[in-house]
């Protein structure tokens, strides 16, 4: 524990953390325990409804609150919560209630935390749907005149602080859109010391894990079913593929062929314990942005992956990647299979893992690091804002425009219950 000042912290979150089918959730579960383990107050709120896979954040000690979207009792409840910073886990949630933020409570930090850049995965996205291939869109350069990237980066703007989780993102931010270096924040995931992992011989098969909500494994594990995994098993004939994740789709349940060795599992009950009694762990991302759980926990787990150039990117920095990093059909195949024969390979893999794991992604260092970003925004607040120009003249408009849209919504949204109520009599 380090000795700082006691500060009140709201976080706003776009859904109830679910670190057992995300990656996202796994972020947020870092974030929250890093301003516990500060000794600051947190609160937890979001408009969505919690689920099954929504973690337990009453047994560490924290306090939940339900809002609502475009709703003004939220403006009576930040200014009675008082805090001195609030978090936004997405741009989308800034959108929603930043502009609330600061109007009920002007002094309040305001920080987004991007989780992954959505105007960088949505505009690669639409290139894999017009047919390029992974190798022209990691070659062109992309075009970022998009509704997506304007409203992204005007939220980033208006904030105080950004987090990105990636090194890639934390260079684009930075050469490409010109955000300030002093809020900009390079914060990846937190794990603590790798534990003993069963070896190559205590392992067997092929696994791909990933939530289904998130369209990059969706197209993924259908890229793997048709390209790369009918090139595996006509080298290894006997091999057998699991694929995990929460929340598959008909279509990604529907490519489980027992006669082709590829079975879709469903969630994993806890996706540490998955990744460790498999050999080779698979990622194949067409697009994407920000970090990939996938691969981290595989890191921390042992289990060295075969992923592309996209699901490496951010990743690794000037370090070697733990495992191999391949963009076409044909040389994924072929790494997935030198991985599961060769031992020598798959354990010097394993090793890059485990350095990239405790050198990249080790609690010890990014939890300090983020609680000491946040203390320096908190200390240079008043510097930052009269700096921040772009953000003072984005943040006039947003009071305007998105306040009184969604001060309409509020009123329709009354009207409509006035006449469900009457249509009931």
């Amino acid at each position: 524990m380090i000795e700082v000042q006691k500060n009140k912290v709201v976080l706003i979150t776009y859904v109830w953390p679910e670190p057992l089918s995300s990656a996202a959730g796994l972020r947020e579960l870092n974030l929250i325990d890093s301003v516990l383990w500060a000794g600051w107050d947190l609160v937890v709120a979001s408009s969505s409804q919690q689920s099954s896979q929504s973690a337990a954040l009453g047994e560490r000690g924290v306090r939940t609150a339900e809002i609502r979207a475009n709703d003004s009792a939220f403006d009576a409840w930040i200014k009675s919560e008082a805090p001195d910073l609030v978090i936004f886990d997405r741009f989308l949630v800034e959108e929603q209630f930043g502009w609330r933020v600061q109007e009920q409570c002007p002094d309040a930090l305001r920080v987004l935390d991007t989780i992954d850049l959505h105007f960088l995965r949505r505009t690669r996205s639409r290139l894999i749907e017009d047919g390029k291939s992974l190798e022209e869109i990691q070659r062109g350069s992309l075009d970022f005149n998009n509704d997506d990237t304007f409203r992204e980066i005007a939220s980033i703007y208006r904030c105080d602080g950004v987090f990105v989780v990636s090194s890639f993102e934390h260079e684009l931010l930075s050469q490409r859109f010109h955000v300030p270096q002093g809020a900009l924040s390079l914060s990846r995931f937190h794990y603590p010391d790798p534990q003993p992992n069963p070896g190559f011989h205590s392992r067997s098969d092929f696994m791909m894990i990933g939530n289904f909500r998130h369209l990059p494994n969706q197209d993924g594990v259908i890229w793997l079913s048709k390209e790369i995994w009918p090139r595996i098993r006509r080298k290894m004939p006997n091999a057998t593929l699991n694929i995990y994740g929460a929340y598959p789709s008909r279509e990604v349940m529907r490519l489980t062929s027992e006669k082709t060795g590829f079975f879709v599992r469903g969630p994993a009950v806890d996706q540490f314990e998955t990744l460790r009694k498999h050999r080779v762990n698979l990622a194949p991302l067409r697009f994407g942005a920000g970090i990939k759980g996938k691969i981290s926990d595989g890191w921390w787990c042992g289990t060295p992956v075969v992923s592309t150039s996209m699901g490496a990117e951010g990743m690794h920095d000037a370090y070697p990647f733990g495992g191999i990093i391949a963009d076409s059909p044909e040389a994924f195949a072929d790494a997935a299979v030198r991985l599961a024969e060769d031992e020598d390979e798959w354990m010097m893999q394993q090793e890059r893992g485990y350095f990239l794991a405790k050198a990249l992604y080790h609690q010890e260092k990014n939890r300090p690091e983020l609680i000491g970003f946040l203390k320096f925004l908190l200390s240079e607040r008043v510097a930052l804002r009269s700096e921040n120009w772009i953000g003072s003249m984005l943040r006039f408009h947003a009071l305007r425009s998105t306040r009184y849209f969604s001060k309409w919504i509020e009123e329709k949204s009354k009207g409509l219950g006035n006449n469900e109520s009457l249509n009931r009599r």
